[in-house]
This record gives structure tokens, sequence and C-alpha cells, in this order.
């Protein structure tokens, strides 16, 4: 059920206009598929279809080492290559083996699978040098590893793993779409589209608690998928309205691996900005930005200021 509900998900179109999609964090792949089959020579097809080290890595760690990541995999078909394991070296010493197959059976399971089918052994991507990632996801000074997992008509799936500085080992940890570091803050974002017709852009924000695992600690949602009282109306010239939406005093943290919330039922709407035109009663229009927020146990209407376009008199 699970696959089921994600690849309707990626077939979703956008309702509205939707707003201009992040860059991909450095190291990530773009999210745009080649427009011509990967060129494969044909003298070197067979080797090519052969496991071989499809990209090369450093992973620099807190303690000043820095190890060296080789991704290992094949051409799939015409348009894909996949990742089956990671070779993890301290210099010369092969101190891990990272299977792919580990993070399609956490995510995806076994149960949709026919009779005589596996788990597949390797991941799926448009292009070696995009198959995967380094980046300190948790800002403990260590470098983790991510996997590009699948093509998919939205931000690109990563699959994670984050390096134990105790047994060091890199643990499998999540999949998170476009994800991004930002040491100035200390929070790590993921963003991918949602909703009815892919009106809704998620951002979730992450921070490291005590022991470094990553906990939400906001949503921000871009949305059109609401109407606002008349007789103001969204003005979808100026973008979606924007949302920040935050986990409950007292509930338990939420974390990437956690897919069991949903915006709605398990988070509290602190803030509201919406972009909205009247029409008034001699058929002219005004435009507004509405200021909306959590007082007292409801959404109250904070601040309303006009908005003049540029061009207009």
């Amino acid at each position: 059920m699970r696959r089921v509900l994600i690849l309707l998900l990626a077939l979703l179109l956008s309702a509205c206009a939707a707003p201009a999609a992040p860059a991909p964090a450095e190291g990530q792949a773009e999210s745009t598929p080649p427009e011509e089959p990967l060129e494969v020579p044909a003298e070197t097809a067979p080797e090519e279809a052969e496991d071989h080290v499809l990209l090369t890595l450093d992973a620099p760690l807190a303690d000043g080492r820095t190890l060296r990541l080789e991704a290992v995999g094949r051409l799939v078909d015409e348009y894909s290559v996949g990742v089956r394991e990671v070779r993890v070296y301290d210099g010369e010493e092969l101190i891990q083996t990272v299977q792919a197959r580990e993070a399609n059976m956490a995510f995806w399971g076994d149960g949709d699978l026919l009779p005589g089918e596996s788990v597949s052994e390797y991941t799926s991507c448009w292009k070696p040098e995009g198959s995967m990632t380094a980046l300190d996801l948790n800002f403990d000074g260590n470098t983790d590893l991510g996997l590009f997992g699948w093509p998919a008509n939205n931000t690109i799936p990563y699959y994670y793993w984050l390096w134990d500085e105790g047994t060091e080992q890199y643990h499998y940890a999540f999949v998170l779409q476009e994800a991004e570091a930002h040491p100035e803050t200390g929070e790590l974002s993921a963003q991918y589209k949602s909703g009815s017709a892919g009106s809704q852009w998620i951002t979730e924000v992450y921070k490291p608690g005590e022991s470094g695992e990553l906990h939400l600690v906001r949503v921000e949602r871009d949305t059109c998928d609401f109407e606002p009282a008349p007789p103001s109306y969204l003005d979808f010239d100026r973008g979606w309205a924007e949302e920040t939406w935050v986990p409950p005093e007292g509930r338990e943290p939420i974390s990437p691996r956690n897919d069991r919330w949903s915006i709605e039922a398990d988070l509290l709407l602190v803030r509201r900005e919406v972009p909205v035109y009247e029409i008034n009663g001699d058929n002219t229009i005004s435009h507004f930005t509405e200021i909306w927020e959590l007082r007292d146990g409801g959404l109250k209407l904070i601040s309303r200021e006009e908005y003049i376009y540029e061009d207009q008199p």
C-alpha cells in the first residue's frame, strides 16, 4: 500500500502555478532526467554492464580523518545506473560495505512483491555523478552518506546513512527528499510537492537533539489548497499562502524515519501569510497581505496591509 500511495503522489500534477523548485544541495543530482540515453560506447558496454566504481567521494570526519566512499554499481538500462554497494575506506583499509538492498528493504519492504521476486539489490539514478552524495546531516562534524533512491516526478528521494562515532560505521537512517544542511542555523531541510493535484509545497525542518537524532521543529507549507473567507480571494499572481506548523508541546519527537504523522493531525498551525485581493463596489481591485497567528488557542488576524503593484497608478 505504501508503494501505491507514493507512486500516486509522484504522478500528481500541480493544480496551480507551483513555486520555484529549490536548487539542489551541493553534491546532489539535478531533478531533471537526461533528454538522451546514456552514451555507452560499444567497446565498453560489456564492462559498463558489470559492477564497477561509479563515483568516489571524500568524507571528512570530526577527528581529522577523511574516509573514501566508492559507489559500486552498473548500467541498469540505457537511461539509468544503479548502485549496489558503497565501499568505505579509511586510508587503504576497507572498514565497511554499505548495501543498497538494506535501504530498499527498509523503505519499500517486501509486502508487495510477487512470488519469485526479491528486494532490489540496486538503487536507480539517471547519471553516475549523481548516484551518491556526502554531507553532514546532523552537524556533528562527521560526513554522512546518501544514495539517490529512485527517479521521481518530484524532488529526488535519497537514502541516508549516518556515521556513528562509537561503532565507526554508517547506519541506515531514513529517506528525505531534496535534503539540504544549513550550518548557519544548525537545521536540515527537506522539500517536496504534496497535496491534492500538487497544490502544496512542503519544507520540513529538522534539528539534532542531544544524541544527534534529528527531530522535526517546523513545517513550512506553501499552499493554494484552501479559500479565504469572502470577500477576499487568493491572489495567485503573488504566490500561494505561506503557513508555519510546529509540533505541539509535550508531543513525542518526530524523526525523519517516522512516516506515521500528518501536518493537520499532528502539528499546530501557528502562522499564515496570505496574499489576497478584493473587488470593490466600483469594480476596482485592492490587494492585501494578511498575517494570521496562533493567539489564545486560535488563529487570529493580526495585520492586514495593502499591497501596491509597481505598475499600479
